[in-house]
């Protein structure tokens, strides 16, 4: 294995953190094999999401979780249906899209459809006021 230094693994990783919210174990794997790599591959994904802006990032989110729900990727789902919503999708939006999926993948739909429906869930209890505690 190539010798890595850990500051720049540490450095690109905490970027990562920063920018997308979070990093999922592969990205951790390869920021200690290969900071190089996971930089280019979030330089591209940020430059996609953040620096072209003909497309809204709402449907940016939703091509995002459509692919993931296609190949039953559950996370990215849920990660990419969180994005959206936080970038204004409403929730039959989102079910739209989700639709679009079940037209050649049904599966893709049928088992997508509750991770969904739980992020839309936690997003609008989020959102909603809290009812005030007696003092």
């Amino acid at each position: 294995m190539v010798n890595v230094d850990p500051k720049r693994s540490r450095e690109v990783l905490e970027r990562i953190e920063r920018e997308r919210g979070s990093a999922r174990v592969w990205p951790k794997l390869l920021a200690a094999r290969d900071p190089d790599m996971l930089q280019l591959l979030h330089d591209t994904t940020q430059h996609v999401l953040e620096s072209r802006n003909s497309i809204p990032r709402k449907y940016k989110e939703m091509m995002l979780l459509c692919l993931n729900a296609a190949s039953l990727r559950e996370f990215g789902v849920r990660f990419h249906a969180r994005g959206a919503l936080q970038h204004g999708a409403t929730e039959d939006e989102i079910i739209e899209a989700l639709e679009i999926v079940g037209i050649t993948n049904q599966h893709g739909l049928t088992s997508m459809l509750q991770p969904v429906a739980d992020e839309v869930e936690k997003f609008n209890s989020a959102a909603s006021p809290k009812p005030s505690q007696p003092k």
